[in-house]
């Protein structure tokens, strides 16, 4: 062993003999008050100085992570609170068709401050009769957004030009992010669009547990109206028949 390697060996057994006996500077608290640490900011200071700013430090870090907990609590609870709104809303609904679909916009628009909504019906039944919910029917966002419905569940993120063009229109160059919430019942789909100005609000790997709930929502709510006008299933078009969406 080298005269050089030496000096190093007994500093790895000083160190490991320390972790070892932890409370070595409580029995020898002279010792802690006269040893220097080399700081990356000041000069050299105490150990029980060092000590503290460790403990400062982290004192901060679990401060800090504990504002951040609190502030997403209180969000999921104002977000129940609308979700909660929203049903009541939707089992107070009356009138038609119609008068569901620019209710339930008119509801997350105020409730979740959205930019933009977007509610569509994407494959209705042809003899449903839903002349009068025309602006509402849009086959094309299957093709558009065919990975949110083989998907199954909300998605977060920004919208792609082709998207934005098509269900934002005059919003389309200002919708930073979006939530897409695919909607379905007995042999029907529908795609509700939550739209935001702000890049930061729906971005991917946000949670969508309350997404999930909106979309539970507002597609039973849908259902129920569809039935209640008369619509039919049309044989062979089970919701097992078509997946998914």
């Amino acid at each position: 062993m080298s005269e050089d390697s030496e000096p190093f060996d007994r500093d790895r057994e000083v160190a490991a003999w320390l972790r070892d006996h932890s409370d070595f500077f409580v029995r020898h608290p002279d010792l802690a008050e006269t040893l220097r640490v080399p700081h990356p900011c000041k000069p050299a200071v105490s150990l029980l100085e060092y000590q503290n700013h460790l403990l400062r430090e982290r004192g901060q870090r679990l401060h800090a992570k504990l504002l951040e907990l609190v502030s997403i609590a209180r969000n999921n609870d104002r977000l129940a609170e609308r979700v909660q709104r929203l049903a009541l809303n939707l089992l107070d609904a009356r009138g038609g068709l119609d008068e569901l679909l620019h209710g339930i916009k008119a509801i997350l628009r105020d409730e979740f401050q959205a930019d933009c909504i977007v509610l569509c019906l994407a494959e209705p039944p042809p003899t449903a009769g839903l002349s009068a919910v025309e602006e509402f029917l849009r086959p094309d966002v299957v093709g558009l957004f065919d990975d949110v419905f083989q998907l199954g569940r909300p998605r977060c993120g920004r919208l792609t030009p082709e998207q934005a063009a098509v269900l934002c229109s005059q919003d389309a160059s200002n919708v930073a992010s979006a939530a897409l919430i695919p909607l379905g019942g007995e042999s029907w789909r529908g795609l509700l669009v939550v739209g935001s100005f702000d890049a930061g609000r729906f971005y991917p790997g946000v949670g969508t547990l309350f997404l999930e709930r909106i979309g539970e929502l507002v597609s039973q709510a849908l259902q129920a109206r569809l039935l209640a006008s008369g619509w039919q299933i049309r044989s062979g078009d089970s919701p097992s028949a078509r997946g998914n969406g």
